[in-house]
C-alpha cells in the first residue's frame, strides 16, 4: 500500500514534455489496492535526480483536485509503460509486487 512521501503532481503532459526534453527519469509502480474483483491496481511514480516524486495524476480536475491515475495490469499498466515508461522491462512478483529490470 502506498506510503505518505513528500510528492508533486505530474500529468501525462508533463511526461510527454521530460521526454521531448530529453530530461533522464525512472518509472516506478505502487500496488495501491485491488478492484472489486479481485484485480490489482497500481499508481505509477516518475523519479528525477534531485526533484521529489511526481505521482502521475489526471489531467482532468475533479471538484475535489486532481486525481491519481491508477492503472490496471492489462491492459492499463503494460500500455502506460510502453509508451510513456522509462524503457526498463515489468517483472510481477506472485505477490503482485512490480519491479523494472533493465533490458539485456
Amino acid at each position: 500500500m502506498p506510503i505518505a512521501r513528500n510528492q508533486i503532481l505530474i500529468t501525462i503532459d508533463g511526461v510527454k514534455d521530460l521526454s521531448e526534453k530529453g530530461i533522464a527519469f525512472r518509472c516506478r509502480y505502487e500496488l495501491v489496492g485491488f478492484t472489486d474483483d479481485g484485480k490489482p491496481r497500481y499508481q505509477c511514480i516518475y523519479l528525477r535526480d534531485g526533484e521529489p516524486e511526481a505521482i502521475l495524476v489526471s489531467t482532468r480536475i475533479t471538484p475535489h483536485g486532481p486525481e491519481p491515475r491508477y492503472f490496471n495490469i492489462w491492459p492499463g499498466l503494460f500500455k502506460h509503460h510502453h509508451e510513456f515508461g522509462d524503457g526498463r522491462d515489468l517483472r510481477f512478483g506472485s505477490d503482485y509486487s512490480l519491479s523494472l529490470e533493465e533490458r539485456s
